[in-house]
């Protein structure tokens, strides 16, 4: 009854995404926290539709998996006012605050783990063990992402750190200002919730010709898929992550061209021989879909950095 004023905590739920085990939370700047929903913001999440539900044991009860459980919060608090102290022109909240982060944490997340997490609807309700002040959840209904359940985000312990460089880095101004680098994100992006191997393929190789074709130092009279090799070779021939020596990343890249090529064209791309990054033959057009997607990551990561450092 005497408080001053009252706490609300935002909620914006992931869906595909889970950290291994070991992880409590992971802190960001401006006081946001990634961390696992409690029960109240879980039921919140499921009355806005910003999780997916499975029914389990009957028309009332519900189960969401451990993929749709964890969230990117943070803890506000606001002046109490009586009807004598109101502002003349009271304003709210801004009920968008973590849009904009938490699309800036699912590129970091898609960038060092892969996978199709995506951010959902922003959720307001008040602290568990807070004084019930009367404000039940309310949520801002904007449109659902799509994700694969196939292809979920596991963020492990070796890889937090590197996702708050990453974080950190995407809202570097050298990076918002360059188009190019904010393209080829987006396509990634795109990329990662599709769940047709075809057509993640397409998007990831526009993400590449953005990145390479226009890449100082580069011929200008190269084929366009000759400026994606040489450019991809010469900045990741010697990444820690990959491991792969420039004819492997050669070979794949051009094996991605050809394969993009035949369904642009309406050839059927399940007829070519299919290899991995590491040269292993595969049935699978989704293995090699994967690679692809690892060498472009890792690319985006040595790009961002760049730009900053310049």
């Amino acid at each position: 009854m005497l408080a001053t004023r009252a706490r609300l905590v935002e909620v914006v739920p992931l869906n595909a995404f889970t950290p291994t085990a070991g992880i409590e939370a992971v802190t960001l700047p401006d006081g946001l926290v990634l961390q696992a929903m409690s029960d109240r913001q879980v039921s919140a999440a499921i009355g806005y539709l910003a999780v997916p539900v499975a029914f389990a044991g009957g028309p009332t009860s519900v189960a969401v998996s451990r993929f749709h459980q964890w969230a990117l919060t943070r803890c506000a608090s606001y002046p109490v006012c009586s009807a004598m102290d109101v502002p003349a022109q009271p304003t709210a909240p801004d009920s968008g605050a973590l849009v904009e982060p938490a699309s800036r944490l699912v590129t970091a997340l898609r960038l060092v783990c892969g996978g199709s997490v995506t951010a959902t609807r922003a959720i307001r309700c008040p602290p568990d063990y807070d004084f019930p002040q009367g404000l039940g959840p309310t949520a801002s209904l904007s449109a659902l992402p799509t994700f694969d359940e196939d292809r979920p985000t596991i963020l492990g312990r070796e890889q937090v750190e590197a996702v708050r460089e990453v974080y950190a880095l995407l809202a570097h101004p050298a990076v918002r200002a360059n188009r190019g680098l904010q393209t080829a994100l987006r396509r990634l992006v795109l990329a990662g919730a599709d769940r047709v191997p075809t057509d993640r393929l397409i998007d990831l190789i526009v993400c590449a010709e953005v990145l390479f074709i226009k890449l100082p130092g580069l011929p200008a009279d190269r084929w366009k898929q000759d400026k994606v090799v040489a450019g991809a070779t010469a900045l990741l021939a010697d990444d820690p992550v990959l491991q792969a020596p420039p004819e492997r990343l050669e070979a794949l890249l051009r094996l991605g061209y050809r394969l993009r090529n035949d369904e642009m064209h309406g050839d059927d791309p399940s007829s070519r021989e299919l290899r991995t990054l590491t040269g292993q033959p595969t049935d699978d057009l989704s293995a090699v879909v994967d690679d692809i997607e690892l060498v472009l990551r890792r690319a985006l990561v040595r790009l961002l950095s760049g730009v900053v450092e310049q």
